[in-house]
């Protein structure tokens, strides 16, 4: 059966074919047949340290991967090294929107700004070529933008018509729905509204997008490398820059990597880069950082999302729906380096202010339903005369003294059009001799797994292999048509049904096979894994906790850790989760304590019947167990009423469950029948938070054009 199915999928898919390994055809009308199939990366460092290229990119996010897919495909040597994992920095946390930029469009009907009109026209078209580029990985999501008044109608009529009309090809219109429409569709949004038009933006998965990328370019015949920085750069006797010395960050070697051209494309680490070419070199980027937080389904309708860029306390705000949950922020603010890419608690509860300033005053937003908090520094650029005389106002793209060429600014709709200007820049600066002159990325070229993909192929793996539907759906939505290959090596479930898919956590479409999949794909660590192979990270905090062990034996196993390895692994792992994924600091959780109105010896006793009850071992505790443990503390029986409010006041941090310290705020509020001490501490709390608050809004300014131009 499995022999007449691997003939079956040779016969059907054609990225089931092996790549042949003669030279990039050279008819400049066809697109270029990938030339091999992955390298390992050990084959990838010994060519990086044999090979002279003609172009070496430093930076493995959106732009470098663009970068090197466009080198490659015009038949150019190309290296690519990233200090972390790919798309490891602002390209995996970004809003998972390719959007064409409302806010652009409003800011050039407003200031008659022609920069900003250009923005809108190249990102509404760069939409469209990057999803003819990866069509399994792009998807239309439907977003609603609600008219507070009826003034606002014709406005925002005009400004979506017009958006329609300046987007290439066939594409979804807009509609416009009443209040009761909207609220039906949206049903936890305040009720104050006039109706809401519902248009249509791009939607991806940014870390699996730019990891296709550089995947797509490896097979063109780039040589790329994750967890490799570059430390110093390397020179010739006119003191041109001629490549790099790279530590690999796995084993500590040392490689030299020689190019024609360099290209800095390392986003907010730019300035760094750039001042290994000129110690003198003046700053070009500002770090400006962008927070989101990850909530349940429940808080966005699976089929719509919703953006308002007027909301009552001044701020834009944005629910979108993504990977079965809901991933929500608000605009850019400025942030110091210094401060470190790890969200603030104060961050999350700036969101959820937000939130609760939006949203039906009787739904309860509480901490605990945040799984997830991760942010980014966007590389925007500082006003500057070249930033001036860009066309697009928002990138730049210079030629430093020693001749290498560093991009500044960007986003994910904008990635393949800085790489096809920066590798135009290097062919014209280094003299290079490419197969072919222009860029072929938006016209003749397709991300590894796209052949052979459709919307509908999910249905032939649920058919063929015994797939469930939602990890069919998902396999099919992430690896395209090499999906197939996947589902050859996964394995069986030892039941009817499903029949091959074991799933690594029950909650989620991942199964075993994609973490050997994700070893193939260049994962080194535990974390690459989690958070960019497969998503958990940043969807579910605790899941992906509890996928760890698991996870770590299936890398073990392919890349033959010790144990010491695999331990030392998963403790990086959790670090991450604590730090970058939505953990509260000490320091920050005794800021936002409420405090504990018992006796010492009170406190002592019921820590240790805590123990008790956690067998697991896991620092939390069912609210079932709790309300068991207040009957043996004579409490016969908890009106349901007071313990929704107690759990409220005291906001636990995980849902159904509480930690020590929430537990013994629910013991000290029920058993001792006072509630009142926890509402005014909050208060005094949510006053603290309110205050933060304005202060956060204050910096939170930045013209349109230097944020991206956002939805």
């Amino acid at each position: 059966m499995s022999k007449f199915l691997n003939v079956a999928i040779l016969a059907g898919t054609s990225t089931m074919l092996a790549y042949s390994s003669a030279p990039v055809a050279q008819d400049r009308n066809k697109a270029p047949q990938m030339k091999r199939e992955l390298p390992s990366r050990s084959m990838s460092i010994d060519s990086l340290r044999r090979t002279e290229y003609d172009i070496l990119i430093i930076g493995g996010g959106a732009v470098g991967a663009g970068c090197a897919l466009d080198a490659a495909t015009r038949g150019l040597k190309t290296a690519l090294v990233e200090a972390d994992d790919f798309g490891s920095g602002t390209s995996s946390k970004s809003s998972k929107l390719l959007h064409g930029g409302l806010r652009d469009l409003d800011q050039a009907i407003s200031h008659f700004d022609m920069a900003a009109f250009r923005r809108v026209q190249t990102s509404l078209n760069e939409r469209s070529n990057i999803a003819n580029l990866a069509p399994h990985l792009n998807q239309p999501v439907p977003i609603m933008l609600p008219v507070h008044h009826w003034w606002q109608l014709p406005i925002y009529w005009v400004k979506l018509h017009l958006y329609h009309l300046m987007a290439p090809g066939t594409t979804k219109g807009f509609h416009f729905i009443n209040s009761r429409e909207a609220l039906e569709m949206f049903p936890m949004m305040r009720r104050e509204i006039f109706g809401a038009f519902v248009f249509y933006e791009g939607q991806h998965d940014d870390a699996r997008m730019c990891l296709a990328v550089i995947l797509t370019a490896s097979r063109y015949g780039a040589d790329i490398c994750n967890h490799m920085k570059v430390v110093k750069l390397l020179r010739d006797k006119k003191n041109m820059v001629v490549g790099a010395i790279a530590v690999d960050q796995l084993t500590g070697k040392l490689y030299k990597i020689h190019a024609k051209m360099v290209i800095n494309a390392t986003g907010p680490m730019s300035d760094t880069i750039a001042r290994l070419e000129d110690a003198q070199a003046p700053a070009q980027c500002t770090p400006t950082w962008a927070s989101h937080i990850v909530l349940p389904p429940f808080y966005c309708p699976e089929e719509v999302g919703l953006f308002d860029p007027h909301t009552k306390n001044g701020s834009a705000i944005f629910f979108l729906p993504w990977l079965g949950h809901t991933l929500m922020g608000t605009s850019d603010e400025t942030r110091e380096e210094s401060e470190g890419p790890q969200p603030t608690e104060m961050e999350v509860q700036y969101l959820l202010d937000g939130i609760r300033n939006y949203i039906n005053p009787n739904f309860d937003v509480r901490r605990c339903d945040v799984l997830a908090v991760w942010g980014g520094y966007k590389p925007l650029p500082i006003q500057s005369k070249a930033l001036q005389h860009s066309t697009l106002k928002n990138h730049v793209i210079s030629l430093g003294p020693g001749k290498m060429i560093s991009i500044v600014g960007g986003t994910w709709t904008s990635f393949r059009l800085l790489a096809e200007k920066a590798i135009d820049t290097a062919i014209k600066s280094g003299g290079l001799e490419p197969l072919r002159r222009h860029s072929i990325t938006a016209t003749h070229c397709k991300l590894d797994g796209a052949d052979g993909w459709s919307p509908s192929m999910f249905i032939r793996l649920v058919q063929d292999f015994g797939l469930e539907e939602d990890v069919a759906k998902h396999l099919s939505d992430t690896y395209g048509s090499n999906a197939f290959k996947l589902a050859v090596c996964a394995n069986t479930c030892g039941g009817k049904w499903p029949i091959i898919g074991k799933r690594l956590h029950s909650e989620f479409p991942y199964i075993e096979a994609e973490v050997r999949q994700g070893v193939r794909d260049y994962a080194c660590t535990l974390v690459d894994m989690v958070a960019r192979r497969l998503r958990v990270a940043f969807l579910n905090v605790h899941a992906a906790e509890e996928i760890l062990p698991q996870v770590a034996n299936e890398m073990a196993r392919e890349l033959k850790w010790s144990k010491k390895r695999k331990s030392k692994e998963i403790l990086k792992a959790r670090q991450f989760l604590n730090t970058q994924m939505g953990h509260v600091p000490k320091s920050e959780q005794a800021q936002l304590s409420i405090p504990i109105k018992m006796s010492v010896h009170q406190v002592q006793k019921y820590a240790a019947y805590f123990k008790t009850l956690d067998e697991h071992n896991t620092g939390l505790v069912s609210i079932n167990k709790c309300c068991a443990a207040m009957k043996t503390f004579g409490v016969k029986e908890v009106p349901v009423d007071l313990m929704h409010n107690v759990l409220r006041d005291i906001d636990c941090h995980s849902q159904g469950q509480v930690n020590l310290y929430e537990f013994l705020l629910l013991m000290s509020a029920i058993v001792h029948g006072d509630t009142a001490y926890l509402r005014y501490a909050k208060m005094n709390l949510d006053q603290k938070l309110s205050a933060i608050s304005n202060r956060r809004s204050k910096k939170r300014a930045l013209p349109v054009e230097r944020s991206g131009g956002g939805l």
